[in-house]
């Protein structure tokens, strides 16, 4: 009778080792929680935590694909690694920064203006590496079937609470500071080169060269006239 048990002991913990080993791939994933995770919650507290399976390189971004009902502008990050940022257009979120530390995970904490109003909502994950290697975590798992090698993190949430609504959105959402165009400033009109006399003031430039002219051949005839009058005054003496 012991042999038998001890045959069977060794037979489940053999196959519990397999089970084990064959399940150690999917564990490293990403997870997103909501808090409070009920539909159309405002100023909702979303969690997202990717593990790191890379032995060489670290968490450099993570890219979220956005259901309806979401845009990037409804996010704000805070907390996370230090330098990191929140940005995004159209309905990808983009979060990123500085490298992590291999083996090291990344855990984002996030304000969320109002969640959707569906009770399962996928948010699609790609998370990039410091050396460019990228795991796509995006599929969706089908009904009856297993779960999928790169699962798509899912938000399972509760019914809306009584009169929530979805908030009215902006006519246009504000752009990022990075693709924002600045408005254009009008060009300063060219100071003129020079300023026109006004009337009845003297005038400068050419017009005191004619004066100098004028002035020098009245000298000259005043000149002319004082030798003419010497010599006449010499002729008239004895």
């Amino acid at each position: 009778m012991l042999p038998t048990l001890r045959r069977s002991a060794v037979v489940l913990a053999g196959t519990a080792a397999i089970l084990v080993a064959a399940a150690a791939p999917a564990l490293a994933h990403v997870e997103v929680e909501a808090q409070p995770s009920r539909a159309l919650a405002t100023n909702a507290t979303l969690r997202l935590t990717a593990e790191a399976e890379s032995a060489t390189a670290g968490i450099a971004a993570v890219r979220i694909q956005l259901p309806a009902g979401l845009i990037p502008t409804d996010f704000r990050l805070l907390s996370g690694p230090p330098g990191w940022g929140l940005r995004g257009s159209g309905q990808v979120l983009d979060v990123r920064g500085p490298a992590l530390a291999v083996g090291r995970d990344l855990e984002l904490v996030m304000r969320v203006r109002q969640l959707p109003g569906a009770r399962l909502v996928v948010l699609k994950t790609v998370q990039t590496y410091s050396d460019g290697h990228e795991d796509a975590w995006i599929e969706v798992q089908a009904a009856g079937a297993g779960q999928p090698d790169h699962p798509a993190p899912v938000l399972r949430l509760a019914a809306p609470a009584a009169g929530a609504t979805p908030l009215p959105r902006a006519t246009s959402a504000p752009a990022s500071p990075s693709s924002a165009t600045p408005t254009p400033t009008p060009a300063p009109a060219p100071a003129p080169t020079s300023t026109p006399a006004s009337a009845g003031s003297p005038s400068t430039g050419d017009d005191s060269g004619v004066g100098w002219m004028l002035g020098g051949v009245g000298i000259g005839f005043l000149l002319l006239g004082a030798a003419l009058l010497v010599l006449r005054r010499r002729s008239r003496a004895p």
